[in-house]
């Protein structure tokens, strides 16, 4: 196999692996934003479709959710330009783990929430890492 065509299959395995992985990291990211706008404006609802104890003080998982927001709107970055702003696609994969410890350690109530983000810190993490290794093949 010549050069170019080396480089024009390093080209297309980048290109399908940053398309995956920006999917990927969307469909995580608009089903916090579902859980975020949810919490904000309906807390107790939310608490009560997970079978969990109405929230006390209300307010709780308003400021969770509006947090969690805030969050998101740092990832704009490494979703947009994921091999540029590497930190943000990162911390968003540290984040899923550390925080499925968390829920976890706060009990059955919150299981739904340690699975979910347990699937996608996995899911994130390999995507992530094969488009970072696809980003290395294209640059010998």
């Amino acid at each position: 196999m010549s050069q170019p065509q080396t480089l024009s299959d390093a080209e297309d395995a980048l290109s399908r692996r940053l398309h995956i992985y920006r999917v990927l990291f969307l469909i995580s990211i608009l089903g916090n934003l579902v859980v975020c706008f949810w919490c904000i404006f309906g807390p107790v609802s939310f608490a009560r479709f997970l079978h969990q104890p109405d929230p006390f003080p209300e307010p709780w998982p308003r400021v969770w959710g509006a947090t969690l927001l805030g969050l998101h709107l740092v990832y704009v970055p490494g979703i947009r330009n994921p091999l540029f702003y590497r930190w943000p696609n990162w911390s968003s994969i540290a984040i899923k783990f550390f925080m499925t410890v968390i829920f976890l350690w706060s009990g059955r109530y919150f299981y739904p929430f340690a699975v979910w983000d347990f699937s996608f810190g996995v899911i994130s993490l390999i995507a992530y890492y094969r488009l970072m290794q696809a980003d290395v093949a294209r640059k010998p």
